[in-house]
């Protein structure tokens, strides 16, 4: 199989495309080989999953407690070609680059990826993300403090030794 590129859309989960935010470390705490890690998982609908599946990828894909199939793209900080590594490209839907530095949960993404052939089997690469879409961010209130209340009793501090 040669190099083939591909494209699918669906909502972004835990996205981590950007150089602030990439994956240091493994599941286990250590640091990768090559840097950091980018990458995205994106819920497919069924016609996305039919690309996602057809394309010739070693990714599995898994489903979540809703029933969701969620494909997950990585692409590495440092590889052997400079071309292959760094960050994936971030454009807005007009093709324009994307300002931000985070992608919400539940946005609405189209991923390109590319499936290519290696000894073992096929790598998938992590190409581009164009956020269609953004999510709202959640708004996090902070607890109001309350002043401290004087107290009016007396307490005796005087110790007994």
């Amino acid at each position: 199989m040669a190099t083939k590129k591909y494209s699918v859309k669906g909502k972004a989960l835990w996205s981590k495309v950007f150089d602030s935010n990439k994956e240091l470390k493994d599941w286990q705490g250590n640091p990768h080989d090559f840097g950091g890690l980018f990458k995205i998982d994106v819920i497919l609908d069924k016609e996305n999953k039919a690309i996602y599946k057809s394309s010739g990828t070693s990714g599995k894909g898994k489903f979540d407690d809703d029933g969701n199939f969620i494909a997950t793209f990585k692409r590495k900080e440092k590889e052997r070609f400079e071309w292959a590594g760094g960050a994936p490209q971030v454009v807005n839907a007009d093709g324009s680059k994307f300002e931000g530095s985070l992608i919400p949960n539940n946005s609405d993404v189209e991923v390109e990826f590319t499936v290519y052939t290696t000894s073992m089997s096929p790598g998938t690469r992590l190409e581009k993300v164009i956020v269609h879409t953004l999510a709202e961010m959640p708004v996090r209130e902070e607890p109001k403090e309350e002043a401290p209340k004087e107290s009016k009793q007396k307490i005796d501090v005087e110790i007994p030794f």
